[in-house]
C-alpha cells in the first residue's frame, strides 16, 4: 500500500507553521527592497547637499581668517609684530602668478613649465619640444595676459607697476616692508620663486623711487656655472664678447640690454647675464689646441711622458659632429721599431728610430676612426702595431676595415703584421668584409682571436632563443657562477656558432698572414675573481696584456696593460771612485773600456756582488736603486659591470670605464637617478655613479669616462662643458677622488701617465 507524501507542518529550522515562516521572510524581502529603492533615490541629493555645505564652510572660514591677525617674530629684532598673514601669502601668490623676469622661467625644470602653464591655464604649444621655445611660447603668454588688463601697467623690465602699487600700499597699511620679506623669500617647491618688485608709493610720487628687493640666491647651475667660467678663462672671455656684440645689437634697434656693462661674471650679476639664449662663438681647436687640453685640472699641470692616451673616439652608438665612438690608443714612447723578414718572419735587423714609432695600440674601432685618426697628429696610422677589439658591435668594431685600407697606403710593406686581437668570430668577419670589398690595400694582418667568451650570469637568453640576451634582476651583483663555454655550438643562430661553417681560406693577396692564435681563458689565474676566467693575450717583452670578461649583451672582454717592473737607476757617484781607482787593473785584465763596468754592475741580479782588482767588492742593492714598479692601465669595453676585473685592475694608475647615461635635474625631463641606473644596467651600460664605485673598489689613482650618449656633446660650449662637469662630479663622489684625479673624455685628449 503507497503513503502519500505529505509537507511537515511545522519548519525544521524556526519550529514555526511552514506558512507563517514563508509569509515572514516575504515581508523581511520587501522591506529590503523598498528600503533600497529609498537610499538610491535619496544619494544624490544627500551628496550634493554634503558638497554645499562643505564649501560653504571653507567659504566662512576664508572669511573669518581675513580678520584674524597672526604675531611672527621679526629675525632682525625681539619685538613682535602682527600683519595680515592672508594679505601676505595673497602677494607672495600674486608674484608667482605674474613673472616679472624672463631669467626665472629659464631657471625653471621643463617640468616645472608645464606645471606653471597647467596652473596658468596656457594651452601647451604644438610643434618644438626644446626649452628655449616652452619659455618663450609662456612668455609671450603671460605678457598678453597682463597687458590685456585695463588696470596693469608694465615697466620697462616687464614689472607690474599697478599691481606693485597695490601690494605696496597693503604692507604700508599693516608693517613695515622690511619686516615682510621673510614671508616673501620662503619658496613653494616646483614653482618660480617670488620675484622683486620695484615699487612707486602712490603719496610719494615725485619723491625718490622706493624699491622692495629680495636678494637674488643661486641656484645650484648657477655655481657650477661660474665654476665652468672660473675653470676655463677662453669661454669666459668668448661669452663676455657675445654679451658685448649682443649688447651693440640691441642698442642700434632701440632695446635696453643689461649685457652691455659686464666686464665679468660674478655672482653679484649672473642673474643679469641670459646665458641660455646669448649667442656666442665658443673656442675652438683640437688635440693640444684644445682650451680643456691646458686648463682641466686633470690636465693643468702634466709633462710629456713615455707613456700616454689619446682618446681618438669618445661616443657611443654613432659617431655625430662633435664625438667620434669609441677608439683609445695607448702610445709606447719608449718602443723601437723592428724591421722583420718577410719570409719567415725572424728579426733581420733592429735599430732604434724616431721616439714614438710602432709603438701605438688601438682599443677598438668605431665606425669613421679612420677620418678621425687624419684630424690630429697624434696619431700616425702607420705607427698602429696592434689593435684590441672589446667587442661586436658595430660602435667598437665598424671602422676596422676602413682603418686597414687606410694604413696599407701609408706603411713599410717590410714591417711586421698588424696584431688584431678580439672575441671569437672576428677573424671570419673581417676576412668576409675585405673579400667581400676586395680591398687588396691592406697592409699583412692577422687575427688572434679570445676564445670562449662567455655571458656574465645575470644575462640569459629569451624564450624565443633568437641569439638575444637579457639582464635578470634576480641575478644581479655576481654570486652566480659564469658559464665555461662561450656562444659557440650554443647559440646556433649567433655569427660566433656559423663562421666556422663559411669555406672561405686566409689569402696573403688580401692582407691575412699566418700566425693567428686561437688564445683559451684560464680559470685557475690567480686574480681571477667571482669566477670569471682571465685571458693571457700578449706578453710583449716588457708590457703584458690580460683580458676579462664583462657584463654585456653581447660577449665583451676588459683589457688591463701592465708596463713589468723596471730595474732601479744606477747611482754613478758610488761606482765611479772605484772605477777610476781599478782603470789600469781593468785594462790588463782585458777590459777595453773601463766605463762600461757601470753597465755591469746596474745589470747585477738583486744580491748580486762584482770584485774589482783591488779586492774592492760592491753589492748591488748598494749601487742600485730599488725597482721601479711599473704602470697599469685599465681599459674596459661596454658593462654593467666589471666585478671580473677586480683581481687584475687592483691598483690601475689610468682607469678609463664608460658612462653612457646619467640623471641631471634641470636637463632631464622626467624620472631619477635610480630609474636611470636601472635603464643603463638593461642595456649592459654604466653610469658615472657605477663607474666611481668601481674605482674606489679597485684603488684606482685616475678614472676617466667616455662612451658617452649621443646626446652629450663634446664641443667647448658652456651647456657640453657643464653637463661634463656636472658628470665628474658624480663619480667624484663616488669615488673619492679629488677633481684633478676625474674627467669626462672628449675627442683628441691627450692624457699623460707619469712613472710610479
Amino acid at each position: 500500500m503507497m503513503h502519500r507524501f505529505e509537507y511537515p507542518r511545522r519548519c525544521t529550522k524556526c519550529h514555526a507553521s511552514v506558512k507563517s515562516c514563508s509569509q515572514r521572510f516575504e515581508s523581511t524581502a520587501r522591506s529590503f527592497v523598498a528600503v533600497t529603492i529609498l537610499i538610491s533615490c535619496l544619494w544624490i541629493p544627500l551628496t550634493r547637499s554634503f558638497h554645499f555645505v562643505w564649501h560653504s564652510t571653507r567659504a566662512n572660514n576664508r572669511i573669518v581668517s581675513d580678520n584674524v591677525f597672526e604675531s611672527h617674530r621679526d629675525p632682525r629684532g625681539s619685538r613682535r609684530k602682527t600683519f595680515n598673514a592672508r594679505e601676505a601669502v595673497q602677494s607672495e601668490h600674486d608674484a608667482v602668478e605674474y613673472p616679472t623676469q624672463r631669467s626665472q622661467l629659464e631657471k625653471m625644470t621643463v617640468r616645472q613649465l608645464k606645471e606653471f602653464m597647467l596652473d596658468r591655464g596656457i594651452p601647451s604649444r604644438p610643434g618644438s619640444k626644446l626649452k628655449n621655445d616652452v619659455v618663450e611660447y609662456i612668455w609671450d603668454n603671460v605678457n598678453s595676459e597682463i597687458m590685456g588688463g585695463s588696470d596693469l601697467v608694465m615697466d620697462d623690465l616687464g614689472n607690474d607697476v599697478n599691481g606693485a602699487l597695490q601690494a605696496q600700499q597693503v604692507a604700508t597699511n599693516n608693517v613695515s616692508p622690511s619686516r615682510t620679506n621673510d614671508a616673501h623669500k620662503r619658496k613653494k617647491p616646483g614653482v618660480m620663486p617670488p620675484l622683486s618688485l620695484n615699487t612707486v608709493p602712490e603719496d610719494e610720487a615725485d619723491e625718490e623711487v622706493y624699491t622692495k628687493e629680495t636678494p637674488y640666491v643661486l641656484t645650484p647651475k648657477d655655481r657650477i656655472v661660474l665654476d665652468v667660467l672660473e675653470r676655463y678663462p677662453p669661454l669666459h672671455d668668448a661669452i663676455i664678447a657675445g654679451c658685448a656684440a649682443s649688447s651693440d645689437d640691441k642698442s642700434t634697434s632701440g632695446a635696453a640690454n643689461s649685457n652691455c656693462e659686464i666686464q665679468s661674471i660674478t655672482t653679484s650679476n649672473i642673474d643679469q647675464c641670459s646665458l641660455s639664449t646669448l649667442l656666442y662663438n665658443p673656442p675652438s681647436g683640437l688635440a693640444e689646441n684644445d682650451m680643456r687640453q691646458t686648463y682641466h685640472p686633470m690636465l693643468r699641470n702634466t709633462t710629456q711622458s713615455d707613456l700616454d692616451i689619446v682618446f681618438i673616439g669618445t661616443a657611443s652608438c654613432t659617431p655625430g659632429i662633435t664625438r667620434g665612438v669609441s677608439c683609445t690608443a695607448v702610445r709606447l714612447n719608449w718602443r723601437s721599431s723592428r724591421v722583420y723578414n718577410t719570409v719567415n718572419g725572424d728579426v733581420r735587423s733592429e735599430r732604434e728610430e724616431e721616439k714614438g714609432s710602432m709603438g701605438t695600440w688601438l682599443f677598438d674601432c668605431g665606425e669613421a676612426t679612420q677620418l678621425s685618426i687624419q684630424k690630429t697628429t697624434s696619431i700616425k696610422p702607420g705607427k698602429i702595431s696592434k689593435i684590441f677589439i672589446t667587442h661586436c658591435h658595430g660602435d667598437h668594431s665598424f671602422g676596422l676595415p676602413g682603418l686597414l685600407c687606410l694604413m696599407g697606403t701609408d706603411r713599410d710593406r717590410e714591417a711586421p703584421p698588424i696584431e688584431i686581437y678580439g672575441p671569437e668570430g672576428l677573424r671570419m668577419w673581417l676576412r668576409v668584409a675585405i673579400r667581400y670589398s676586395v680591398s687588396r690595400i691592406v697592409p699583412p694582418y692577422r687575427v688572434h682571436e679570445l676564445m670562449d667568451v662567455p655571458m656574465a650570469p645575470e644575462w640569459e637568453q629569451g624564450h624565443r632563443r633568437n641569439g638575444r640576451f637579457y639582464f635578470q634582476w634576480k641575478k644581479e651583483g655576481g654570486g652566480y657562477r659564469w658559464g665555461t663555454k662561450g656562444l659557440a655550438g650554443e647559440d646556433p643562430v649567433s655569427w660566433i656558432s656559423r663562421a666556422p661553417m663559411v669555406n672561405l681560406d686566409p689569402s696573403a693577396d688580401f692582407g691575412e698572414v699566418k700566425g693567428g692564435r686561437d688564445i683559451y681563458p684560464r680559470y685557475d689565474h690567480p686574480q681571477c675573481h667571482d669566477g670569471a676566467p682571465i685571458w693571457e693575450v700578449e706578453n710583449d717583452g716588457d708590457v703584458s696584456v690580460h683580458a676579462a670578461p664583462m657584463s654585456h649583451g653581447v660577449p665583451c672582454v676588459g683589457y688591463v696593460i701592465e708596463e713589468h717592473d723596471r730595474p732601479g737607476r744606477l747611482r754613478p757617484e758610488n761606482v765611479l771612485p772605484v772605477i777610476e781607482r781599478n782603470r789600469d787593473g781593468l785594462l790588463s785584465s782585458g777590459v777595453k773600456n773601463p766605463m762600461k763596468v757601470m753597465a755591469v754592475v746596474k745589470n747585477l741580479p738583486i744580491g748580486g756582488t762584482y770584485t774589482f782588482p783591488d779586492g774592492t767588492i760592491i753589492k748591488q742593492e748598494e749601487v742600485v736603486e730599488p725597482p721601479r714598479k711599473g704602470r697599469k692601465l685599465v681599459i674596459c669595453g661596454d658593462t654593467a659591470d666589471c666585478r671580473a676585473l677586480d683581481g687584475l685592475s687592483q691598483g690601475a694608475d689610468v682607469l678609463v670605464h664608460e658612462a653612457t647615461n646619467t640623471f641631471l635635474p634641470g636637463v632631464d625631463k622626467d624620472g631619477n637617478m635610480r630609474m636611470v641606473t636601472r635603464d643603463a644596467k638593461i642595456h649592459g651600460h654604466s653610469t658615472p655613479i657605477m663607474a666611481g664605485e668601481f674605482a674606489k673598489r679597485i684603488n684606482a689613482k685616475k678614472l676617466v669616462l667616455n662612451h658617452f650618449s649621443a646626446r652629450y656633446k663634446g664641443d667647448q660650449s658652456l651647456d657640453s662643458i657643464t653637463i661634463m662637469t656636472r658628470m665628474e662630479r658624480q663619480a667624484m663622489k663616488a669615488s673619492g677622488l679629488a677633481e684633478e684625479s676625474v674627467a669626462c673624455a672628449w675627442d683628441f685628449m691627450l692624457l699623460p701617465v707619469p712613472r710610479n
